[in-house]
């Protein structure tokens, strides 16, 4: 399936959404409830994912000044430590804070997206945390994949299953 630019600023709209649509549901309680054990609460998810709300600008930079992927990835990158590193920067701060980075982050991926070509969007890459495709299925599986899941796992936590 071809992944079109109107597909991938669908998801970071819909992502959007739905993180604003869930955080004004949540209690001061449920920010602190845990989601991955021995792991991050909510408002850590919340910390993670505004860092990862302006990837796209971040990614789209990558594919346009790395030559075509030979395949390999992770390449020294150590995910973890960046996690670490971003969400503790993050974690002190007011949720309105963090959610305002979420929203400022998604609107500029948005506008990354729609000023990337098609060209751009269809050429082949392999990002340093080792994930592979066209710039435009990466961007989309950043979005519906590993962002929703992140969603997903803070509905369950507060809803208690």
């Amino acid at each position: 399936m071809v992944t079109t630019k109107q597909d991938i600023v669908k998801a970071v709209g819909a992502f959007g959404d739905r993180v604003e649509g869930m955080a004004v549901g949540l209690s001061p309680a449920d920010w602190e409830k845990t989601v991955y054990e021995g792991g991050w609460n909510v408002k850590q998810v919340y910390c993670h994912l505004a860092a990862m709300a302006g990837g796209a600008s971040f990614i789209i930079s990558m594919a346009a000044s790395s030559p075509p992927s030979s395949g390999g990835g992770q390449g020294g990158f150590d995910i973890d430590a960046w996690n670490a590193r971003e969400v503790g920067a993050r974690q002190d701060k007011p949720v309105e804070e963090i959610l305002a980075e979420l929203k400022s982050g998604c609107a500029g991926s948005i506008s990354a997206v729609e000023a990337t070509s098609d060209e751009l969007l269809a050429k082949e890459m392999t990002t340093p945390w080792g994930v592979s495709g066209t710039l435009a299925e990466i961007l989309v599986t950043s979005v519906i994949g590993h962002n929703a899941q992140h969603l997903d796992d803070v509905e369950r936590a507060v809803r208690g299953g």
